[in-house]
């Protein structure tokens, strides 16, 4: 009778707009909700005053928290063309994956797990019974950092062939991996950041220790893609132990490509990921 309890969510965002370098906003708005993406996290354009302009950042980026706080604040940058010398450019990467999953149309992104395509596959588990293959393109991937690194980034990378199939079929099912692990949150799906649209049977699953369990299942909730991705202030120490006898039971090795870190038996225990 007093209005205590749950704030309502609100209907009108107050929307700042501010250039990339800049301080202050240079334009601001009551915006409808319905009328802003469900994530920032998408690559995003936006044309005011007649100006296309690229989204640099959102805080906060998701609808399902500026519906709660209602404000606000997009670093925008004016969406231009350049022109560079092809001899110049460098990869981000000293590796990908040769393969990605397809996508989907998708009703709502407000509660998907947004990555990079190059994301996918770049910290996965795989068979045991693929070590010869997983250490020949960590060799690969090794040569690439002795021989391509240029400042920042790499004059060539390598694209992994060798494992197109990194599990055992029907081996280990969705709600195994809920169970052995303590998950504390789940995603409607995945999203590359590039398309508003989501992987085919993708999951997420996120532990209390902030780590995440993400990639594809097949039609009966066998999962056919697992990858592990660190949350923002995530330690291995906090879940090192339920991970070394996690692959070891499944007969699994963990691998991250881009760090050339193998974890499982004969190789690495988890906690000293990251070191």
């Amino acid at each position: 009778m007093f209005g205590f309890g749950k704030k309502k969510d609100k209907e009108i965002i107050r929307v700042q707009f501010i250039e990339s370098g800049q301080e202050n906003a240079f334009a601001a708005s009551e915006v409808p909700i319905d009328q802003l993406p469900d994530t920032f996290e998408i690559n995003t354009t936006l044309s005011i005053a007649g100006d296309e302009w690229t989204v640099v950042s959102a805080e906060p980026p998701r609808k399902a928290e500026f519906r709660k706080t209602g404000s606000l604040v997009i670093t925008l940058a004016k969406y231009q063309v350049t022109q560079i010398d092809p001899a110049k450019i460098l990869y981000s990467l000293p590796t990908i994956s040769s393969d990605l999953p397809g996508v989907e149309a998708a009703t709502s992104l407000e509660n998907v797990l947004v990555v990079y395509e190059d994301d996918w596959r770049q910290f996965e588990f795989l068979s045991a019974r693929l070590e010869n293959e997983i250490r020949q393109e960590l060799e690969d991937t090794l040569n690439i950092y002795q021989t391509q690194h240029d400042g920042h980034g790499f004059k060539q990378l390598h694209v992994r062939r060798r494992v197109d199939i990194p599990l055992p079929e029907k081996s280990l099912s969705l709600s195994e991996l809920e169970n052995f692990f303590s998950l504390e949150k789940t995603y409607d799906g995945i999203a590359f950041s590039n398309a508003a649209a989501t992987v085919v049977n993708g999951f997420a699953r996120q532990t209390a220790s902030g780590w995440i369990f993400w990639g594809q299942t097949d039609n009966a909730g066998y999962i056919t893609t697992l990858c592990l991705r660190p949350g923002t202030h995530t330690e291995s120490a906090a879940i090192a132990p339920l991970m070394d006898d996690f692959v070891k039971q499944h007969q699994l090795l963990l691998v991250d490509w881009v760090q050339v870190f193998l974890c499982g038996e004969g190789a690495e225990s988890f906690d000293r990921y990251g070191e």
